[in-house]
């Protein structure tokens, strides 16, 4: 009896499933025709007026003008709004932090998930920020007598000890993921060659006999350092890619050749290369190419597009980009995530929640976008 009544309810629901399947069949088409899944949704919409920059964090997105902080959640919703003064703004996010500093000024501020934690001043004119994601952070500034100055700042806002350099100027400063080490990108152009290098501090006992140069070759222009979990230091140059660990740089893309047109390490995870594809006599695509190293073999992903993007950003394992009207999200494995028509002229496009949420900024508006 049990057999026959659970056959029968069972036969009940596989007609209604019919039935409901029958009236909607055009719903439903369209959903696998069209792809619906992979479309990116706008969720929210906040208004924008006389805003610095925007910044993401692995909790919310934050919005700088000259007197707020505002947070938001990954639908719009304003999480928090602090009072700040700044005349412009420079920022750096890691995990739940931001350090926002005032572009040639002097003030720095400390952000997480839901308030300011701290607020300071340096003697002189800012020129970079960074912070790690335990909320150490490093301040770059002039000052007259020196080239550089690097202040470090534990999550308190207690300064740990400050880096003057004299003779080279820091294109890029970096705090390793265990608190030890600020990595310094600097760079002497007294010579007759531009000569940049990698110094790493000891943070734990600071001193010049604590601290290890690497020299790089001659007229090689670093752009972006970046610390991963491993505290492996990428190294991007303007004709290559390598890794830092244990003191020792190891090339991972020893150059660059003639079709690369697009490089980053912005997620700290991979390196992302946007490089032509000759496909005939004026025939011209593009590949996405996601190089991951693991001890030191190189696994490598690609994606194909059609233009070269106006706009490329990537956080966690999501890398986006605008292609004309469109903006493509793909993962780091080379397969497609989302991807939407963008309405209007797109200023930026940034990612927060490691990678999981996504905003369009535009000149009065921010979209944000369901992944």
């Amino acid at each position: 009896m049990k057999n026959k009544k659970y056959t029968i309810i069972l036969g009940v629901v596989i007609t209604v499933l019919l039935v409901c399947a029958i009236a909607n069949k055009e719903k439903i088409a369209n959903f696998f025709s069209n792809k619906t899944w992979e479309i990116a949704e706008v969720i929210g919409t906040v208004r924008l007026n006389n805003y610095f920059a925007v910044a993401g964090t692995s909790s919310n997105l934050l919005v700088i003008g000259n007197n707020y902080i505002t947070g938001y959640s990954n639908s719009g919703r304003e999480v928090f709004d602090e009072n700040v003064l700044l005349q412009n703004a420079i920022t750096a996010t890691n995990g739940d932090y931001c350090i926002v500093g005032e572009k040639e000024g002097s003030k720095v501020y400390l952000m997480n998930s839901t308030a300011k934690l701290w607020e300071s001043e340096v003697q002189g004119s800012i020129l970079d920020v960074s912070v790690n994601k335990n909320g150490y952070s490093s301040v770059v500034y002039k000052q007259a007598g020196y080239k550089s100055l690097i202040k470090v700042l534990t999550p308190e806002g207690t300064e740990l000890f400050t880096n003057y350099l004299v003779s080279t100027y820091a294109i890029d400063t970096e705090l390793s993921s265990d608190n030890k080490t600020l990595a310094i990108a600097e760079v002497n152009t007294e010579g007759i060659t531009v000569q940049t290098s990698i110094k790493l501090v000891d943070m734990t006992n600071v001193g010049e006999e604590n601290v290890t140069k690497i020299p790089l070759e001659n007229d090689m222009i670093i752009t972006d350092i970046e610390y991963n979990d491993k505290n492996q230091l990428l190294v991007l140059t303007d004709s290559s890619v390598g890794i830092i660990e244990n003191g020792t740089y190891r090339p991972v893309i020893s150059k660059f050749d003639t079709n690369t047109t697009f490089v980053t390490v912005e997620n700290r995870l991979d390196i992302i290369e946007i490089s032509k594809v000759e496909n005939g006599l004026f025939d011209v695509s593009y590949s996405v190419n996601i190089y991951h190293d693991k001890e030191g073999t190189v696994n490598t992903n690609s994606y194909p597009i059609k233009n070269l993007p106006s706009i490329v950003t990537a956080a966690g394992k999501n890398i986006a980009l605008l292609l004309d009207k469109e903006l493509i999200i793909i993962n780091t494995n080379g397969r497609l995530v989302k991807h939407s028509e963008v309405q209007g002229n797109v200023k930026d496009i940034k990612f927060f929640e490691n990678g999981n949420a996504i905003v369009l900024i535009y000149r009065d508006k921010i979209d944000f976008l369901k992944i």
